[in-house]
């Protein structure tokens, strides 16, 4: 499977799995192009929401991981409320994503 389809495929759980207005985010080797053969994905879902609880783990990052087990590939996803990854701007991991970002919804 090349990278192509599986964006494709990681977009087609997004739309299944994420509510309206989430952004979800490729960062890290994949989004820069220097990925290798056994590069995971990392993937940052943002929702709007006041907080996160246990079962939205469950419900909109999970399906990304399994997926990922489906295809034979690592993904990693990451999930935050926009109020709670906006103050973290002063992270290393903030600026690198945003540095690396392709926004797939």
């Amino acid at each position: 499977m090349n990278k192509k389809e599986i964006i494709n495929k990681i977009i087609s759980v997004a739309k299944t799995v994420l509510p309206n207005g989430s952004t979800l985010l490729l960062y890290g080797s994949r989004a820069r192009g220097d990925e290798k053969a056994d590069s995971d994905w990392d993937l940052l879902i943002l929702v709007d929401k006041n907080t996160l609880v246990e079962s939205d783990y469950d419900m909109l990052s999970f399906p990304f991981t399994l997926l990922g087990w489906n295809i034979g590939q690592i993904i990693s996803p990451q999930l935050y409320t926009r109020n709670e990854w906006e103050s973290l701007s002063y992270l290393p991991f903030y600026k690198n994503v945003e540095h690396d970002k392709i926004q797939l919804t």
